[in-house]
């Protein structure tokens, strides 16, 4: 299920990956894409996890790279077992728990696949499909962003909505995809793609600023969502702004 990826990788020197199901695809995708593609100009690749052909088919429409895998033969009552005797005194029910590791695969699936793939002489930003573009940065911050990886860095964690990985580090992406593609097969670690990305690069990267580059603060109120418009990207932390209306759908692109 990890490494199973079909598709074809992309040869661009410099390109976005987003990863994710099929739900947050349909959902965020074309936002995504259109603002993106405005903002930053740069090829888009997509890695979907479990789509449909309609999806597969849209991709190709748009011109949009892309590759896929799917969870449906994976033994997912033998994680949920092994997850229960790690996590002992657990008592939701298995359909939550499959739901958390479900969760978890598709956090970390964009890592294994960038770490199986990537070349060196590519440079990889990585996104959150439900984050969005809202200002092109400047010459100057696409040449920092572009000099190193590049995260930002919130409550002591390195934060993937939005990052970048250069290929003289191609060692610790081969890593990073290695780390997780065998904690997982032993056990499924809620949040093992931040822990593998800080042993991996916390002391030696740029730090993307925060108000800058993203906020990472919950959507609250209004006085959130102004201070949200200010930076390169927007994302909406937190169940209030994954709950707020996606402007741009399938229709409106």
């Amino acid at each position: 299920m990890f490494t199973d990826i079909q598709g074809a990788w992309p040869t661009n020197e410099r390109f976005i990956l987003i990863s994710c199901d099929e739900t947050y695809f349909n959902k965020y995708f074309p936002r995504f894409y259109k603002t993106f593609t405005h903002h930053w100009q740069l090829p888009i690749h997509a890695h979907i996890i479990d789509p449909s052909e309609k999806s597969l088919s849209r991709l190709g429409k748009l011109g949009v790279s892309h590759t896929w895998c799917f969870t449906s033969d994976y033994d997912w009552k033998n994680a949920v077992k092994t997850f229960r005797i790690s996590a002992k005194n657990d008592t939701h029910s298995d359909k939550e728990v499959k739901q958390w590791l479900y969760e978890c695969y598709c956090q970390c699936q964009r890592f294994v696949v960038m770490g199986s793939n990537m070349t060196e002489k590519q440079s990889v930003i990585v996104a959150d499909v439900d984050a969005y573009a809202q200002h092109t940065p400047s010459e100057q911050q696409a040449q920092m962003l572009f000099s190193n990886s590049a995260f930002t860095k919130y409550r002591n964690r390195l934060m993937a909505t939005f990052c970048h990985f250069h290929p003289k580090q191609i060692k610790q992406v081969r890593q990073l995809s290695s780390m997780i593609v065998d904690q997982l097969n032993k056990c499924f670690v809620l949040g093992m793609d931040q822990k593998a990305l800080a042993e991996l690069f916390m002391d030696n990267r740029i730090n993307l600023k925060l108000m800058e580059w993203i906020r990472h603060q919950d959507v609250k109120m209004l006085s959130d969502i102004e201070k949200h418009k200010m930076p390169l990207i927007y994302h909406e932390k937190g169940l209030r702004g994954k709950n707020r209306k996606v402007i741009v759908n399938w229709q409106n692109m």
